[in-house]
């Protein structure tokens, strides 16, 4: 422990030096790694120079942290008393915090569809830490089968699986791989399940088909995952098809305090650009709002472009890139999952 003894200044880093209870000869500072920490007093206002109190509580004082860095520019009235052990765990690394994804959702079915809940599914399952998505392959409604089934029970059993794997620690393919096995329903899907580990900071995903997510650090989108398809508008798919669980593409992403997922289907990404996603969480961000009210809104814009007949959408693009002549946004089922990457309670 170090002493920090009377009525020292500390206008030099920002802290007025009122904040200190001075009538009092001694003020403990505690020593913690990179940080060092300094017991003040709770109101400031009470505690002036001139004034002093025959007896001091400890719910009276808080702790103050700042940059060991700093210490060069605190008062030659700091002694210091780093004994060999204590300078042992000066030098060691700070470990990293333990992140946690704080999710919300929101999924619009295509209008005019058989089938009213659409050809979407996901789910979200904070215990596990784990999220996915998936969309039915809307062909098979021509046959008469409800393409949203296969997703539904995809889904499903792929949140009963997550937890059954190791806390923290959730491997996506295997997941992908157990619900896969146990879903017996008509038709095929596309899917995309994501899980933070909590040892490293890493999100891990398994991916199959155009359904993915996107990483939001800083307000830009700093990482995208990969489009699988055989073709234009015809992706990787699970199910009764030729494509099978072999295929899933597997991803790791670190992820920093502050980051943000946003995962979908294609009827998000066919219709969102990313100048438009990271408009949206900016002006969100400084808003506060939670991710439920930035999953709706990323959703209401996605329907929004959608109806649009001559928006220049993704979908658009990447038609024209094709060697189709698609022209406006595109009418499907639009899920989107917003995960803020926040430091663990």
């Amino acid at each position: 422990m170090a002493t920090l003894n009377s009525s020292p200044s500390f206008e030099t880093w920002g802290l007025p030096s009122s904040y200190f209870y001075q009538g009092r000869n001694d003020i403990p500072v505690n020593i913690d790694r990179s940080l060092l920490s300094f017991w003040v007093p709770t109101v400031a206002s009470d505690f002036r120079p001139q004034q002093s109190s025959p007896t001091i509580q400890e719910s009276e004082f808080k702790q103050l942290w700042v940059p060991k860095t700093v210490s060069k520019f605190l008062p030659s009235s700091i002694s210091w008393a780093v004994g060999r052990e204590q300078k042992q765990v000066l030098d060691q690394k700070q470990p990293p915090s333990i992140l946690e994804m704080v999710c919300g959702s929101l999924c619009f079915p295509k209008e005019g569809k058989e089938y009213s809940q659409g050809d979407d599914a996901h789910f979200i399952s904070l215990d596990t830490q784990t999220i996915g998505v998936a969309d039915g392959v809307g062909g098979w409604s021509r046959r008469g089968i409800d393409a949203g089934k296969y997703a539904r029970d995809l889904m499903k059993n792929s949140e009963i699986a997550a937890e059954f794997e190791p806390k923290g620690a959730v491997n996506p393919k295997k997941v992908m791989q157990e619900a896969y096995s146990n879903t017996k329903a008509d038709g095929s899907s596309t899917a995309c399940i994501i899980t933070l580990h909590s040892s490293n900071n890493i999100l891990h995903a398994a991916n199959v088909g155009d359904s993915g997510f996107v990483l939001i650090r800083g307000g830009k989108v700093v990482y995208k995952s990969p489009v699988q398809q055989h073709r234009f508008n015809f992706p990787y798919q699970l199910g009764n098809c030729t494509d099978d669980i072999n295929l899933a593409q597997e991803l790791q992403v670190p992820v920093e305090e502050g980051d943000v997922v946003i995962a979908g289907t294609d009827g998000f990404f066919d219709n969102v650009h990313g100048s438009e996603i990271e408009e949206i969480m900016k002006s969100k961000t400084s808003e506060g709002a939670q991710p439920k009210e930035v999953a709706c809104t990323l959703a209401n814009i996605a329907l929004y472009n959608s109806f649009d007949r001559f928006a220049d959408s993704p979908f658009a693009i990447e038609s024209r890139k094709a060697g189709y002549s698609h022209r406006g946004g595109k009418e499907d089922d639009i899920t989107v999952i917003v995960a803020f990457i926040q430091a663990s309670n």
